[in-house]
């Protein structure tokens, strides 16, 4: 007769080594979604710079969130408002960035899941 030893211990040590090493590889690609982001903002910028600070300033930022991850693009500069809604928002570019390299970085996420 055959005996099957069953250690949940290992088991649950081995999960808790998969979780951690599942959070590591998602806060790893959130942090390269928030620098594709930031790259792809300056690169792309619809206006003129005439002392550069708007664009050294666009900044994507990861965060790690109760129960997700969070991708923040911002302006570092005090007339990054005007930039995003005055001029009928000719010169915006945080909401194109968004329409442009959100759908690639969720697909890509979802991509990631499926293999953890």
């Amino acid at each position: 007769m055959a005996t099957i030893k069953f250690d949940p211990g290992d088991m649950l040590k081995g999960f808790a080594e998969l979780s951690t090493k599942a959070d590591a590889a998602m806060w790893e690609y959130v942090q390269t979604g928030a620098l594709q982001v930031q790259n792809y903002a300056k690169a792309h910028r619809p206006w003129t710079d005439r002392t550069g600070a708007a664009r050294q300033r666009l900044t994507g930022t990861p965060s790690a969130r109760p129960g997700g991850y969070r991708i923040t693009l911002a302006h570092g500069v005090d007339y990054g408002i005007w930039l995003e809604l005055a001029h009928e928002k000719r010169f915006a570019i945080i909401e194109p960035t968004i329409e442009a390299k959100g759908p690639d970085i969720m697909e890509g996420f979802d991509n990631l899941l499926s293999k953890i």
